[in-house]
């Protein structure tokens, strides 16, 4: 990593847009470089995982992309909080990072057997991130070049809260799934508790509210079923209990995030 002052690097980055040349964007952002192309490494590692490898090199795959964004993860929690000190206070500020959520998520994930819905988060990310990076590459050469890759760029970046609200679900559904992982020995003793602690992170995250949006959305639909009179009564009375004992795990929320809701 760069040992330049901040001030150094926007005046390197400045430089770079003056003179136009990519190649100079990119060594103006070595940390942003990097990380855009272990994302674009992990969105192609995920893809060939699902659809282009054989059983016996799928475990192989999977992990790679686990291990991609594990450093992606990494490389984005230094940036956000580059003074590392051994404190309960500076612990309890990493937490409340997205990116050390996702680098908690690429753990679990480590010591796991291979699953593709796992893997849904990390492409969704990936590509969200690395095609915003891209679009600064091509900035480099006047905002009309490369109209085609622009457009689906742009295509990307309208469906963004979709994409978002899609990851959060994911992320909810994980957690069953986890416990079945577990059940069949294909999940460590280990593996529910993190990722239960995980999905708490999620919830209380300051800047994704999707996962709240999500959950909120889901119990609306569950009482509007126990409400609907062809629904069973024994069936009614589980759903609501199945309410009550999730929302008694919900972690409290700050009324600023409530709000967000």
């Amino acid at each position: 990593m760069s040992d330049n002052t901040p001030e150094q690097n926007e005046t390197a980055q400045q430089e770079a847009r003056d003179s136009g040349s990519i190649l100079a964007f990119l060594a103006a952002k070595k940390v942003g470089t990097a990380m855009w192309v272990m994302r674009w490494y992990t969105v192609i590692l995920s893809i060939q995982y699902m659809f282009f490898c054989s059983a016996f090199e799928m475990g192989q795959y999977f992990q790679r992309a686990i291990v991609a964004n594990a450093v992606v993860c990494a490389l984005r929690l230094h940036q956000r909080v580059p003074q590392f000190r051994f404190s309960r206070e500076h612990l309890a500020l990493l937490t409340q990072e997205d990116s050390c959520h996702y680098l908690i998520f690429s753990m679990i994930f480590l010591s796991c057997h291979p699953i593709t819905i796992a893997l849904m988060p990390v492409i969704v990310f990936g590509v969200l991130h690395a095609s915003s990076f891209t679009r600064q590459i091509m900035d480099m050469h006047g905002s009309n070049s490369y109209p085609f890759a622009r457009k689906i760029i742009n295509h990307i970046a309208k469906n963004q809260a979709v994409l978002f609200r899609f990851t959060a679900l994911n992320e909810i559904l994980l957690m069953p799934t986890v416990f079945m992982m577990l059940i069949s020995g294909r999940a460590t003793l280990f593996a529910p508790f993190l990722y239960y602690k995980f999905l708490q992170y999620r919830y209380l995250s300051r800047r994704n509210p999707y996962s709240r949006m999500v959950f909120y959305e889901l119990r609306m639909v569950a009482e509007s079923m126990s409400r609907n009179p062809n629904c069973p009564q024994f069936l009614a009375s589980l759903i609501i209990r199945m309410i009550s004992a999730i929302s008694n795990l919900a972690p409290s929320v700050q009324p600023e995030q409530q709000q967000q809701q």
